[in-house]
């Protein structure tokens, strides 16, 4: 089996030592059940988190592709930052994806991402904001959810 995890939170996610291991377990568990694919974004703290724990689990894990999905031409980034990422991730951007409205495109890419996706690792405390937004439409698609912010204290 193999299958797609993909990473939502809100952009303030506090960042906790317990918070970071949990979504590690969480990675490893999806591992061991066959997972090979996880897909990371670039919007908020839970963002950068799970950029750097999956950075952290290729080191023990090679053979798991790591992507970097894109809510904007990637053509746009710095060279350095063009380099930066194509050496760690493969990128998905979809043109669609892009709109007159910086807002707009991340909301096409999350609802790419929810709809393609099998799993979904996330942190929602709140009802609002897109990473609930997101989250919500994955349950409809019934994808499996792993909400860390149900596990913390």
């Amino acid at each position: 089996m193999s299958g797609i995890c993909a990473f939502f939170g809100h952009r303030d996610t506090p960042i906790t030592f317990e918070l970071e291991k949990k979504l590690e377990e969480a990675v490893y568990s999806l591992i061991n059940r066959g997972y090979d694919e996880f897909w990371c974004c670039n919007e908020g703290t839970f963002d950068t988190l799970s950029r750097i724990v999956m950075l952290r689990v290729k080191q023990n894990v090679p053979y798991i592709n790591l992507c970097y999905v894109s809510a904007y031409n990637p053509d746009k980034f710095s060279k350095l930052r063009q380099q930066e990422l194509q050496e760690k991730f493969e990128i998905i951007y979809l043109p669609e994806f892009e709109s007159s409205y910086p807002k707009f495109a991340i909301t096409r890419r999350n609802k790419y991402i929810a709809q393609n996706a099998d799993t979904i690792i996330c942190y929602i405390k709140n009802n609002t904001g897109g990473a609930y937004q997101a989250t919500s439409l994955a349950k409809k698609q019934e994808k499996e959810l792993i909400n860390l912010a149900s596990l913390s204290n």
